[in-house]
């Protein structure tokens, strides 16, 4: 049996229903609405169109809804006052904050109706959602708070256990962040056991003969073949900021070096530059942030170890006028 899916023929029989059903009852033109609503079969549009001109306020509401227009369906079945069908359809939308928001313009429209100070309580423990902090501010300020004292207290118990489980993660946090300073404390007095014979790891000669880095991982390395490894896999944006330390860091030794040769009795110079100690944190800060690009990670155990997976095993343009076979013979 095959379904009509024609919606001038859904939107003709509607108008019927339309025409046919009263304010009173609108069973079948909700049924109607309900079952070929899902699959849109008929004109929503048009639909609610004609409820609003034939005063069909349930399916009106019924038809914003449909259409997601969620405050509209609570707010004209608030009007009709029709309670328990704008709660229906407060619920419907999937945002939890528009579903508060809904639940709450109902409580407001009690409170300013004067329904009882219970019946009020007894939406907000329906909806789920709301508080009583969050109806408080809409009653007068004269009112009585006896029929929601307990509800008060049972609040302001909730907000006594909140306070203690955020007191509990303050604690914790800042135990996590004291571990983390003692850690941190403890590099600075960090060392490692170099044997005499060690080498570096990049030109096999004796790690003693300039200065050098040691890692965690016991590789180690000379500070300028180092240096060459990180330059030769980095970006062009650290490449530049490296070079531009190595520089900073030789200008400044030259200045040290001047100072300390400028005799102390001399007379002072027009233009007095920077003092020994100033030239010092210059040089430490500049010195710093080296480390941290040179030596942020050892290069054989490290990210960039990772990434040079990628590299192919011969440099094909130092390998020209060179045979593959014989690149690769021992």
């Amino acid at each position: 049996k095959q379904l009509c899916r024609d919606p001038v023929v859904y939107n003709y029989y509607l108008t019927l229903l339309v025409k046919d059903s009263t304010s009173n009852d609108e069973s079948e033109l909700m049924s109607f609405l309900t079952t070929y609503g899902k699959d849109m079969l008929y004109d929503p549009d048009y639909a609610l169109r004609m409820c609003k001109r034939y005063g069909r306020i349930q399916s009106c509401v019924h038809l914003y809804s449909l259409l997601k227009l969620y405050e509209d369906a609570v707010e004209l079945a608030i009007k009709q006052g029709d309670i328990e069908l704008a709660q229906i359809h407060a619920e419907r939308p999937d945002d939890d904050k528009l579903c508060k928001r809904l639940w709450l313009k109902i409580a407001q429209h009690m409170i300013q109706s004067k329904e009882p100070a219970s019946e009020v309580m007894e939406l907000v423990r329906r909806s789920h959602r709301l508080g009583v902090e969050d109806i408080l501010p809409f009653f007068p300020d004269f009112t009585r708070v006896d029929d929601f004292k307990d509800d008060i207290c049972v609040a302001l118990e909730d907000y006594e256990m909140q306070i203690q489980d955020l007191r509990g993660e303050m604690d914790e946090a800042t135990r996590t962040a004291e571990a983390m300073q003692r850690d941190m404390s403890s590099l600075k007095n960090r060392f490692a056991i170099l044997s005499t014979e060690e080498t570096c790891q990049a030109c096999s000669q004796p790690l003693w003969m300039r200065q050098f880095y040691v890692f965690p991982c016991q590789h180690s390395f000379h500070s300028d073949c180092l240096t060459h490894r990180v330059v030769g896999s980095c970006n062009r944006v650290q490449r530049r900021r490296i070079q531009e330390l190595q520089a900073q860091l030789v200008e400044i030794a030259k200045q040290r070096r001047q100072l300390r040769l400028t005799p102390l009795m001399n007379k002072k110079s027009e233009k007095p530059g920077e003092s020994d100690e100033q030239l010092e944190q210059q040089q430490r800060r500049a010195k710093q942030q080296l480390d941290s690009l040179v030596a942020g990670e050892c290069v054989l155990c490290g990210e960039a170890m990772i990434k040079s997976i990628a590299e192919p095993f011969i440099d094909m343009d130092q390998a020209i006028g060179v045979g593959a076979d014989d690149a690769w013979s021992i």
